[in-house]
């Protein structure tokens, strides 16, 4: 392929389409998807079968959305009765034969039982292509050397991104986040890469301990830039910049997409309008209405829950899937010349709080809190005392410091930031803040709730009551 450093796109055929151009192409590969996953997925067969549809009976979009959508508890469900069954967890989901799988890749696993996917070597190299494309628009060259910081092991985030920054061209120095903060900064320190890969709050963590462990600010490592994922921070503006000047590196760049066929990166435009969709030949996104479920129209400005479809797929082919997570798309076009719709995630449908009335995501608050920094570190935790979405007011807060403040200057800051997320979010909450560095920071996903409903926290999860609580 031609690595002209000033082409534009990595497949410029592909991703230049028109949207009427992708949406026949989509239509068409999804015909073939249809027909693919009912001959040979046991599960995709009898989901069909019960709605009264056949792969030959979708000939029109409005057709495609009766098909029923796809939760991850059906999907874990379905590997339990693989298990049972076969005495393996792919028999239902799985539509190619096992000898045909080259990686297992897992989520996480932190809300339950992990949910697996099987690819073939058709697959991988597809996710290799739609990672490239993302590489390429940000402004990364292959040659140059990137620390891989998130988690390793089989998560999304972990081998299949390395495969393909391999794949690209990338010399990877696979660290780790399990590995610790201080390990990554040594390897930085000795391998002196160009780029770094980890999710927003451990990049905000490896500059609170770079002086500490190295004797030097982290703006002296030498990075050239900073790409996350993984966590909303690198959406919100005050984050990214405090990031930026944190390393002295330009805007950090942010991004989805692990093993599966939703991948999107930004620009470096105009990160407010979220990230490009990169991968629309081989995925094709719903937004539903959240109370309804309904398949609504991608207009721009649109918000709903997110729902896609893999198409060209062979392993475990997901079809109507159901993330949970609330995008708003745009549509108009970005001033980088990019044709392809933007998004933002605004969150997750199981973590919206209703508080009088008033619907609200934890990024929304993260967003507030993060505009008061330096005199907070940006973390908190939102105490619940019953099951959402429903929180009898007021909702309860607690929000670490990011120095050693007096207690009038916590009770000007407890007004600061009551009345911004009055203003902004309508909605005033109840704040304890505690001390500097009194939540473990994390290497991974940030945690935000602590359900106090469901059992008595351990101590290091919810600050005690100490002189700094405020009403």
């Amino acid at each position: 392929m031609n690595l002209d450093p000033n082409r534009k796109f990595w497949n410029p055929e592909r991703e230049t389409m028109s949207r009427d151009q992708l949406r026949d192409h989509q239509f068409k590969e999804l015909q073939k998807q249809l027909k693919y996953n009912y001959e040979n997925g046991l599960f995709y067969k009898r989901k069909y079968d019960n709605a009264g549809i056949q792969p030959g009976d979708v000939e029109t979009w409005d057709d495609f959305y009766r098909i029923p959508t796809m939760t991850k508890d059906e999907q874990r469900a379905a590997q339990e009765e693989s298990l049972e069954r076969f005495n393996h967890p792919y028999g239902m989901l799985a539509c190619a034969p096992e000898e045909k799988f080259v990686r297992i890749s897992s989520t996480s696993g932190t809300t339950g039982q992990p949910t697996l996917y099987t690819l073939t070597k058709h697959d991988v190299n597809v996710n290799r292509q739609l990672h490239a494309r993302k590489l390429w628009i940000s402004g990364a060259p292959p040659g140059l050397r990137v620390l891989h910081a998130m988690a390793l092991s089989m998560f999304t985030g972990g081998v299949p991104v390395i495969d393909a920054m391999m794949e690209y061209g990338l010399c990877v120095i696979p660290v780790g986040a399990e590995a610790g903060v201080a390990r990554v900064l040594q390897f930085v320190d000795l391998c002196k890469p160009h780029l770094l890969a980890c999710t927003p709050s451990f990049a905000e963590y490896i500059i609170e301990k770079c002086p500490e462990i190295l004797g030097k600010p982290a703006s002296e490592l030498g990075l050239l830039a900073i790409g996350g994922g993984g966590e909303p921070g690198l959406g919100i503006k005050s984050v990214k910049n405090r990031i930026a000047k944190g390393f002295g590196v330009r805007a950090p760049g942010d991004g989805i997409g692990g093993t599966h066929n939703f991948h999107g990166y930004t620009c470096g435009v105009d990160h407010d309008k979220g990230m490009h969709l990169v991968s629309e030949d081989y995925c094709i996104l719903e937004l539903l209405d959240p109370v309804t479920k309904e398949s609504m129209e991608l207009k721009d400005g649109a918000i709903g829950e997110m729902c896609y479809t893999y198409i060209d797929w062979e392993g475990t082919p997901l079809m109507r899937y159901r993330l949970n997570d609330i995008l708003e798309v745009t549509t108009s076009p970005c001033e980088c010349g990019d044709p392809r719709l933007r998004f933002r995630i605004i969150g997750r449908a199981d973590d919206m709080l209703i508080v009088k009335g008033v619907n609200v995501y934890p990024a929304a608050f993260k967003n507030s809190i993060s505009k008061f920094a330096p005199r907070v570190s940006g973390d908190f935790r939102i105490l619940l005392d019953a099951p959402p979405p429903s929180v009898k007011p007021p909702l309860k807060m607690q929000i670490e410091l990011g120095k050693e403040l007096t207690p009038d200057e916590i009770e000007t800051l407890n007004k600061e930031i009551r009345a911004d997320m009055h203003g902004d979010l309508r909605v005033t909450p109840a704040i304890e803040f505690v001390p500097p560095n009194t939540f473990e920071k994390s290497t991974h996903k940030g945690k935000v709730f602590i359900k106090l409903y469901e059992e008595k926290p351990a101590d290091e999860d919810i600050a005690e009551i100490h002189p700094l609580k405020q009403k």
